[in-house]
């Protein structure tokens, strides 16, 4: 064994080195197979760091893990080895430490829990108290560490020959049996008696050679992370992101640990804009611009800094990041590495952002259409054909949800939302729910083991899965067992990440990909897929989940942000692809990972407030008033567009039912200028017509400005006419009264009479 002193914990001096030695005391001999292996490790002076203890209120002073056990279920020939560490997370100095090995079973043990057979006993084991007791130790093997002071770690080994073995499994039965190592010492507070100091625990399956079948079991591996952008596009809470891409973050870890698969399929769980997001990292995060978007012919740009970058990096002025920065290049390397390892594998590509589908189905249905229709650059450039596949934080998804999701693509579920008043003890295993084929994820078995060492460690979740394959294959009997699909936690990392990958090479575990496993499963429509239904009703959605939700004004605000989006492309045309950016935005502000963020909304406020900065550069002026000298005639109003690219609007107007407005639609405006656009009106009647002119994108929508003029027809001229008429008619009977007195005089009418005459004419005109 080596001693070494914990870089985290050293709280006093240490020593340098102490050698260990691990030893079979007393008991079985050791079998043919065991006798040429040693049973300890050599000393070696190799420092490393010990994975934390889980923190599930054991105050144990010792902290043991278990980081390697070989092979991972019982065996009936050679040795079980296990390895791991120990470290001091006490006060004081702890002397004397023996460490051995303790089994759930055996032939004069009081305290061994019986086999277990379920999956629930599973789910309880895993959560028993640290305390109780669950076994028995064998004392016949140790490991011996001299000393610990406060913050040293030290390695230890124990080598369990066969023959000890079949001491405590005599006539094993097919399940899962309790294992773990226990260590007693003394300190100067607590001299050394029977009780543990330190205790690591996990399971160890057992199938017998006699069963029959595999079970098909797909690893699923996250890539999931909450993206948010400041106002002007590039990503906000960089140290967020700094920390993410690590070995020990939530993308990196996840990365790191799946990469170690080697040739074993894996499937990738994926939100595109992740991708996207890093590789904006890499490429110094700047801000969105407002540019041409680049030649598709053109190579794409390299995510590695150039040498220009690389010379210009101190311009004080230059916008994102440094190209050295350490940002930049932890993206660029995840980014290397996540396009070296995914396209050879299976990626489940979960609609754009990751949005909340359960709480979009009430406040914004559409989302989801929207989402999967979103294309992802990073995704793209690597030719990946990805699996579509949509799911919720642990496995929730609600009914209307699901309903949303109108594409066929696969539907995740974890096992805990198949109520057993409804369903069987287990949920179907190639169920449907209309033509969305749904695949159960075993949610428990993604918690791992049963602590107090580190739950999710590699070994810990390595030994929980094969349980539960072994409990499916010996419980199926002589039907097919039923899958296993495991999305494993984010926290994992790259420690022993190799140790599980090669631990589930069992002859009874079948490790298949997320793909060829809803490839393999019936049709999802035609005959038989009837009696496949799930009642979508049924499924259990907790309260919980509903109040956990993105709130409905994240939803209101990213649907308003689409639109302006949108209407902010089609001004722009097919030469730019800024509008994709914003709505990628906006998907990205609805992701199940910013539940609970109350800054979500007023992120989305402001980028939508920016689009309507940009859309209000375009603005119309129309006349104080237009005058027409009849029912029909035309006019011009002024379009200006401040903005620095070329726009192509609509102007739309509205009047009452009476007038009909004509508009020479599209128009077309370079950068910082200004047009006359005509405008045409036709009027079924007399009057003032109020106009409203609005500038519209060429689809029609309003981008905000408007103005609006009084519009009165020829209704002066028709007066004008009726006044010359009458005058007219005046005048020609005035000119007919003289001639017939002209003609009377002439056939000697009395002058008298005449004039009596020409009053009753007069007032008859009048």
């Amino acid at each position: 064994m080596v001693v070494r002193r914990s870089p985290l914990r050293s709280l006093a001096g240490g020593l340098t080195g102490l050698v260990l030695t691990a030893s079979v005391l007393g008991g079985p001999a050791a079998s043919a197979d065991d006798t040429t292996v040693p049973a300890y490790d050599a000393p070696t002076a190799t420092p490393s760091v010990a994975t934390t203890p889980d923190d599930d209120g054991d105050d144990a002073p010792l902290a043991i893990t278990i980081d390697q056990l070989t092979p991972g279920a019982l065996p009936r020939s050679g040795p079980l080895v296990v390895r791991g560490t120990i470290t001091n997370v006490g006060l004081e100095t702890w002397t004397d430490v023996s460490l051995y090995p303790m089994f759930g079973s055996g032939p004069d043990c009081t305290i061994c829990a019986s086999v277990m057979t379920t999956s629930a006993e599973l789910e309880v084991a895993a959560d028993q108290d640290a305390e109780a007791p669950v076994g028995d130790r064998m004392t016949a093997v140790q490991a011996q560490v001299a000393a610990l002071v406060p913050g040293q770690v030290a390695t230890y080994t124990l080598r369990i020959p066969q023959a000890a073995l079949r001491t405590r499994f005599p006539s094993p039965s097919a399940g899962v049996y309790w294992f773990g190592v226990h260590a007693l010492g003394a300190s100067p507070s607590t001299p050394r008696d029977l009780v543990a100091d330190g205790r690591a625990r996990t399971f160890l399956p057992y199938v017998p050679r006699g069963v029959d079948g595999t079970v098909e079991t797909a690893v699923v591996m996250p890539l999931r992370a909450p993206v948010t952008h400041a106002t002007d596009g590039s990503l906000s809470r960089t140290a967020a992101w700094q920390q993410a891409l690590t070995l020990d973050g939530p993308l990196g870890g996840p990365l790191a640990f799946g990469a170690a698969s080697g040739l074993n399929p894996v499937t990738w769980l994926v939100d595109p804009a992740v991708l996207d997001a890093v590789r904006q990292l890499a490429r110094r995060n700047l801000p969105r611009d407002v540019a041409p978007a680049p030649d598709p012919e053109d190579p794409s740009p390299s995510d590695e800094p150039s040498e220009d970058e690389e010379s210009d990096e101190g311009a004080a002025d230059e916008p994102g990041l440094a190209a050295d920065h350490p940002l930049v290049s932890a993206a660029t390397s995840w980014l290397l590495q996540a396009k070296a390892v995914l396209p050879g594998d299976t990626v489940a590509a979960l609609p754009y952002g990751d949005p909340d589908l359960s709480a979009a189905a009430r406040h914004l249905p559409s989302l989801y259409g929207t989402a999967r229709a979103h294309a992802s650059a990073e995704l793209d450039d690597w030719g990946v054909e990805p699996l579509s596949a949509v799911t919720g934080p642990d496995g929730y998804l609600s009914a209307a949800g699901i309903e949303t999701v109108d594409d066929g693509a696969v539907v995740l579920l974890g096992d805990q939302v198949f109520p057993t008043e409804s369903f069987s003890d287990r949920p179907p295993s190639d169920g449907l729910i209309g033509e969305r084929p749904v695949v159960v994820t075993a949610t428990t078995a993604a918690t791992g083991g049963p602590g107090p060492d580190p739950v999710t460690a590699a070994v810990a979740l390595r030994q929980r899965i094969l349980s539960e394959a072994a409990i499916r294959l010996v419980t199926a009997k002589d039907q097919v067992p039923e899958p296993l699909v495991v999305v494993l936690p984010e926290t994992v990392t790259a420690n022993d990440a190799a140790a599980f990958w090669e631990g589930l090479a069992v002859p009874w575990l079948d490790l298949t990909s997320l793909r060829e496993m809803v490839a393999a499963a019936q049709p999802t429509e035609g005959p038989g897929t009837d009696a496949r239904q799930i009642d979508a009703g049924a499924l259990s959605y907790p309260k919980a989940q509903t109040k956990d939700e993105v709130s409905s004004s994240v939803l209101i605000e990213a649907g308003q942000l689409i639109r302006a989006a949108r209407s902010f492309q089609a001004i722009l045309g097919e030469d730019y692809d800024i509008g994709e950016e914003l709505v990628a935005e906006a998907l990205a502000g609805t992701s199940y990972a910013l539940r609970g963020d109350t800054e979500a909304s007023a992120r989305l406020t402001r980028t939508r407030q920016w689009i309507e900065d940009q859309l209000g550069q375009v603005t119309i002026d129309a006349p104080n008033g237009v005058t027409l000298s009849g029912t029909s005639g035309g006019f011009s109003v002024s379009v200006r567009n401040a903005l620095p690219y070329p726009v192509t609007i609509n102007v739309a107007a509205s009047t009452d039912q009476s007038a009909r407005i004509g508009v020479a639609n599209p128009v077309r405006l370079a950068a910082n200028s200004r047009t006359s656009v005509p405008i045409t009106a036709d009027m079924s009647r007399t009057g003032v017509h109020n106009v409203t002119l609005r500038v519209t994108d060429p689809d029609g929508v309003a981008i905000g400005a408007d103005d609006a003029l009084p519009l009165r027809s020829g209704q002066v001229g028709v007066v004008i006419w009726i006044i010359i008429g009458t005058g007219a008619a005046i005048l020609f009977l005035a000119i007919g009264i003289r001639l017939v007195r002209r003609f009377r005089r002439h056939a000697g009418q009395d002058p008298e009479q005449d004039a009596e005459q020409d009053a009753e004419a007069l007032e008859a005109t009048s």
